[in-house]
């Protein structure tokens, strides 16, 4: 049996995949209004954001759908970078706005002390940056910089795709005005959704807008439908919703996602100990560890990766950009299983030696 630690998609328990084996219902039934209706109070309730939406697609999908609606083309928007998906923030936001970009070199994290010059000098309306950056295992202070960034009126962006629900997250406590999330990673659902969460200013600033460069994203849409019917605007993957339904619930089964959070640090803590007892060297600096996946130098790191598929059925990744070949990641995300981060370290430390 095969053995799956990759950062997203993640191993998928048979009561959330049996979930996806429902009858289908047509999206304009009172039955999908229920199965919606419920996905949507309880994920607003979990972000606490006034607004919160699932949109059928990546979690790219989210982080764009939160761009667009957001910025103007005459605005500015502020972006700090640790990786490739900081990177990818950027490349999506010189899509509708114009950026002005900061970045800081692999395993090195954002916090308020690197921060706070680079948004006080700038004049950007919008600020964004991702929570954890999946590339090097590397999650930054995102709660004190996405404050301080409030704190100075601008709008404020977060990618969380890696971080939620693995990490914690109030939306109104980190003033964040608009979340981006994906069904595949901490959420333990197969791939296909994208998680939007919104607060007061971010429905003030969509209703504010003239056209929104859409049809399928603009949040507009979406909220009437929502209000008017706890519906979708578009034909969503049906199937995918009962999934994420039937996710939450096991999440709330075992105490909810604060509950969910401190598992996952426990095992990031467990992890980053076997590494680092077998010689290892951690990617991430101390104090930015990311408590979804653990980063860390690997010589031979290709090869490393290949044994542990090959012999064992074990599959964990090599690391994004400027370490590309020279670091693994092993993930602990979602409906992650002892025995498997067991085995799979067990099975790192004899090909290493």
């Amino acid at each position: 049996m095969s053995i799956l630690l990759s950062p997203g998609p993640v191993r998928v328990p048979e009561e959330i995949l049996l979930a996806q084996a429902k009858p289908m219902i047509t999206h304009r039934s009172a039955a999908f209004t229920k199965l919606y209706g419920d996905i949507g109070t309880r994920l607003k309730n979990y972000l606490n954001s006034k607004e919160a939406y699932v949109l059928t697609g990546s979690g790219t999908l989210a982080n764009e759908t939160n761009i667009l609606n957001c910025c103007t083309p005459d605005e500015k928007m502020l972006c700090f970078s640790n990786g490739e998906f900081g990177n990818r923030l950027i490349e999506i936001g010189e899509v509708y706005t114009n950026v002005e970009h900061h970045s800081l070199p692999a395993g090195k994290g954002w916090n308020l002390e690197r921060a706070k010059e680079l948004l006080d000098n700038s004049n950007a309306q919008v600020f964004g940056m991702v929570y954890n950056e999946t590339g090097y295992g590397v999650m930054n202070h995102a709660k004190e910089i996405f404050q301080y960034a409030k704190g100075k009126g601008m709008l404020t962006i977060i990618d969380s795709v890696s971080a939620w629900p693995a990490m914690p997250y109030d939306q109104e406590e980190f003033k964040v005005d608009f979340f981006g999330a994906a069904s595949q990673k901490a959420l333990g659902c197969p791939p296909g959704l994208g998680i939007i969460g919104l607060s007061k200013d971010a429905v003030e600033q969509i209703e504010s807008r003239g056209k929104i460069p859409s049809v399928y994203s603009d949040l507009r849409k979406h909220r009437k439908r929502w209000l008017k019917n706890q519906q979708t605007p578009n034909t969503p993957a049906i199937s995918l919703f009962q999934a994420l339904q039937k996710s939450f619930n096991l999440i709330d089964a075992e105490g909810g996602i604060p509950a969910w959070a401190e598992k996952h640090k426990k095992a990031s803590e467990y992890v980053r100990k076997r590494v680092t007892e077998m010689g290892l060297k951690l990617i991430p600096e101390p104090g930015f560890e990311s408590h979804s996946l653990t980063a860390f130098y690997a010589d031979n790191a290709n090869e490393v990766k290949k044994k542990m598929l090959t012999e064992r059925k074990i599959t964990i990744v090599g690391c994004k950009g400027e370490l590309n070949g020279k670091g693994l990641r092993i993930a602990h995300m979602g409906n992650f299983l002892k025995e498997d981060l067991d085995l799979c370290l067990d099975t790192l430390q004899r090909i290493i030696k």
